[in-house]
């Protein structure tokens, strides 16, 4: 990756324990930006936390659930106070349900919904006023391939990041006066996270990576630090004139399927 300098800016990144979203913060922290790791599991926050700074990270990190706007904010309100205004926000948290439309129950639905779409929305608006006092002013969602596509028992996931995506259009131009850019990233199949659920689960796991890999022009899955590489530098000056856009980090996935 490109060197780039972040230092003195701080990033929010929601999911930071996860998978994209550790990748995300790890590199935020080779920047020199400082982070505020949002989580659900307090367990996973405090090993993320230590983890990065061990690296040398200034970071802050902090179990909530992102769908409580007060808690968001107070999250935001304790990072601003520690380490100055607020440069960015990665929306990255996010769950898998799958099941069929005939037999989901109403509440994965509900949770699945409130989780990747709420808690996006939530978490956008809380940072919202931190981002307008900040020279530097980003918001970068973590989308997916998949809101172009049917996924059969994964159509609960694919409407969310199909309103992920059409929220990061929307909102582009609501904030683009207050100087805040809005973009989304599209990765095709990630290695790790939900990747790694789906392989725990399978009875032939080594099939599924050499599928996953065939679906790609450059045949093979993306790792979370390629996604990590895309989003740092949406939020960074080099994308300064970039927004309302989804860049697509999937080796050719889209492509390759004539879409």
């Amino acid at each position: 990756m490109i060197a780039l300098d972040l230092a003195g800016q701080l990033v929010c990144v929601t999911g930071g324990a996860g998978s994209i979203g550790f990748a995300t913060a790890s590199r935020l922290v080779d920047a020199g930006a400082s982070v505020l790791v949002l989580d659900r599991s307090k367990e996973q926050v405090d090993q993320a936390t230590e983890s990065l700074r061990k690296k040398g990270g200034r970071v802050l990190g902090v179990a909530l659930d992102i769908r409580q706007s007060e808690s968001v904010g107070q999250a935001l309100e304790k990072a601003t106070s520690e380490f100055g205004s607020l440069a960015g926000l990665v929306n990255a948290a996010g769950i898998l349900r799958t099941g069929s439309l005939r037999d989901m129950p109403e509440e994965l639905w509900e949770e699945i919904y409130s989780v990747n779409v709420t808690g996006t929305y939530v978490c956008s608006k809380a940072a919202v006023p931190y981002l307008a006092q900040s020279p530097q002013r980003a918001i970068v969602n973590v989308s997916s391939v998949s809101a172009f596509i049917g996924s059969d028992e994964g159509f609960a996931y694919t409407t969310t990041k199909g309103a992920v995506l059409s929220f990061t259009y929307g909102i582009a131009g609501d904030l683009a006066p207050q100087g805040i850019r809005v973009n989304a990233v599209c990765p095709g199949w990630v290695s790790g996270g939900f990747t790694q659920q789906a392989m725990d689960a399978s009875d032939n796991p080594e099939a599924l990576v050499e599928m996953a890999s065939k679906l790609h022009y450059l045949e093979r899955m993306a790792t979370p630090q390629d996604v990590a590489d895309a989003i740092v530098w949406l939020l960074s000056p080099l994308a300064s004139f970039i927004t309302g856009t989804a860049v697509f980090v999937d080796g050719g996935y889209m492509v390759k399927r004539g879409l």
